[in-house]
């Protein structure tokens, strides 16, 4: 028989929208639902970003000639950061949820494989554009711990593979396993989930829809302005379900690998945007490209 507990010591980084409890209790497993409502959402206006850039660049001496740069392009957006651009600063450091559990007890009997503790976080909300969702400037990102174990990276995107779409479901997920060898207490177990601007899917689209490899940051700015003008991008997570298990290591064995191949398709049709940017390959998470 197994069994887990946990002390009602756990919190969150938004206001929530109503009480926050486990919604499922088992002696093997705990879920907990919280509602963010209104409170997870990243908005992003490409007006705002466009002006503080485009006066930046102004105070270059020769800028409308020199050649843009990747390097240069990070180099530029941190001086925006740190000189004091709200929008861009608000752009880049995105918004950034956690859940903490503490102080959960696990205690069965000793069996012969032992058992795994998974946790696991769905993310449920929407994914917004006016350009339309298959062109994509925030990047969304996961993580989990068990105490000092780390999981595996996961992500939030659009589920979405049509043209057109400006407001489609969001899906994200995050795990994380760990072998047990008895009855253990983990202080902490930790969900994470960020969202913020994708300086490089940013940079590598203007560059790749509108130019070849060598543009100047003359023609970048015309190419912001052509594609981004008045543009307004948003996600929000409206739904988070945080879950911990005990499983078998078959079962694990199983949760590993569904999670994984997501994680490969869904990197692979990452890789592949940003080697072809504007013509999206097909997959589970692919953005067709209405260019």
């Amino acid at each position: 028989m197994a069994k887990i507990k946990c002390v009602e010591s756990t919190t969150v980084t938004s206001q929530l929208t109503g009480s926050f409890s486990p919604t499922v209790r088992t002696t093997n497993q705990l879920t907990f639902v919280v509602e963010y409502g209104e409170d997870f959402r990243v908005p992003l206006v490409m007006n705002a970003l466009y002006k503080p850039l485009r006066e930046e660049l102004s105070r270059l001496k020769g800028w409308s000639s020199a050649a843009a740069t990747r390097a240069g392009w990070q180099h530029l957006t941190a001086y925006l950061d740190w000189a004091g651009s709200a929008a861009w600063t608000a752009a880049i450091q995105g918004k950034t949820e956690r859940l903490e559990i503490r102080d959960v007890y696990l205690d069965y009997e000793q069996c012969p494989a032992g058992l795994w503790m998974i946790g696991a976080a769905d993310f449920q909300g929407t994914w917004s554009a006016s350009l339309g969702v298959d062109l994509v400037v925030l990047s969304g990102t996961t993580a989990a711990t068990l105490d000092s174990t780390p999981g595996l990276p996961g992500f939030i995107a659009p589920a979405v593979a049509v043209v057109g779409e400006e407001h489609v479901p969001l899906q994200g997920m995050a795990r994380v396993g760990k072998w047990l060898g008895g009855p253990e207490h983990l202080s902490l177990v930790t969900f994470d989930a960020s969202v913020a601007l994708d300086l490089e899917r940013l940079y590598l689209t203007i560059a790749g829809i509108f130019f070849g490899d060598t543009f100047t940051w003359q023609e970048f700015l015309e190419g912001w302005e052509a594609l981004l003008h008045e543009a307004v991008f948003a996600v929000q997570i409206r739904t988070g379900t945080y879950s911990l298990a005990l499983v078998s290591a078959a079962e694990m064995a199983q949760e590993e690998h569904r999670y994984t191949t997501q994680l490969h398709h869904y990197f692979w049709t990452q890789e592949e945007d940003d080697k072809c940017p504007g013509a999206y390959p097909a997959g589970p998470y692919a953005r067709v490209s209405r260019h």
